[in-house]
Parts: structure tokens; C-alpha cells; sequence
């Protein structure tokens, strides 16, 4: 083992000297003990976790009013369509931040009247409806609809979901005349 070299004062280089140690007790297999480091705090988890995160279409309500959901990103620009974008989440919340951007290629005819709980506003070249509330979670699943009106442009839709502080999600759907017209 050689000396650390000492500075001009005579004082040994402690950081120096540790790391050196640190280096051949290890270098030998040996166990070193260092000084000890400061704790770092612990991230805590996500108040609600999204398990999975999907976008589709809905079918016509059946007899008892409930709606099949279809996974896919190909959207007929048919009246009446509708498509929805639903969240898996993990949470104890009660209620749950939810923020959505639909943004289409063109400015559509109309983006519909929100209902009154749903703050939504559109950017100034009408393209992009933001959508925010706070929604509970039914079962573990957050949800929400559009539909589709005569007027909706062809091209590519981008829907970006962001749940309470969490990165955004983002979808694109494809919207397009259905088949056969």
C-alpha cells in the first residue's frame, strides 16, 4: 500500500486518503467502513397509479342503456358515433384530476355545450378543446365520451390525457368516412 502524498501543510488529504482505502479494500475483498451518507428521502407513490390507459369506440346503448367499448384508433366520421377514452386507475382519491386535449387537424363545426360541471375551453384557432375536471373513479375506471357531429374534419386526431401531476398520455386516432361512402 503507498502513502497518500501529504499537502504543502502537512495534513493528510482525507478525502483523498478514504478513497484510496475505499478502493483497495475492495480491490482485496475486504469490507471498509466509510463514513456514513445522509439518508435520501424516499419518492412516495403516486396518489393514484394509471394501470391502463386506452381509446375506442362505443356501440349503440343496448335495452339496458349500457355501451360496449371497442379498443382502436380508426374513428367513422359517421353522426352519432361515439368514442371514448377510458383510464385503469389504482387509488384511493375519491376524486381524480383529470386534464384532456382534443386536437383535430381542422377546426370543427361545433365542439358541442359542455355540461355544466366540466370546465372546457378551446385555443384561439378552434382546433383544440381542453377539457378539465375532477372525476371519480366508477369501479376503478375513469371515462369519457365524445361524439361525432356532421362537420367533424378527416385526419388525424390527437388526444393527450394527463392524470393529476402524471406524464401525458397520448393517443391518435385516425378519422375518416366510413366505408362504403
Amino acid at each position: 500500500m503507498m502513502p497518500c502524498p501529504a499537502p504543502p501543510t502537512g495534513r493528510p488529504l482525507r478525502g483523498v486518503t478514504v478513497a484510496l482505502q475505499a478502493l483497495q479494500a475492495l480491490a482485496l475483498g475486504i469490507g471498509f467502513a466509510a463514513a456514513p451518507v445522509a439518508a435520501q428521502p424516499q419518492a412516495r407513490p403516486a396518489a393514484v397509479q394509471v394501470l391502463r390507459a386506452e381509446v375506442g369506440l362505443l356501440s349503440a346503448p343496448d335495452t339496458a342503456g349500457r355501451q360496449a367499448f371497442t379498443p382502436g384508433t380508426v374513428l367513422p366520421l359517421r353522426d352519432g358515433q361515439e368514442f371514448a377514452w377510458r383510464l385503469v386507475v389504482k387509488t384511493t382519491q375519491p376524486f381524480v384530476r383529470v386534464r384532456e386535449e382534443l386536437t383535430l387537424p381542422a377546426e370543427p363545426r361545433t365542439w358541442g355545450d359542455p355540461e355544466p360541471d366540466i370546465q372546457r375551453r378551446t385555443t384561439p384557432d378552434g382546433r383544440t378543446a381542453i377539457t378539465q375536471w375532477r372525476l371519480a373513479p366508477q369501479d376503478g375506471v375513469l371515462q369519457s365520451a365524445w361524439t361525432v357531429t356532421t362537420g367533424d374534419p378527416p385526419g388525424t386526431w390527437v388526444l393527450t390525457l394527463t392524470v393529476e401531476d402524471q406524464p401525458p398520455r397520448v393517443f391518435r386516432l385516425q378519422a375518416r368516412p366510413p366505408a362504403g361512402r
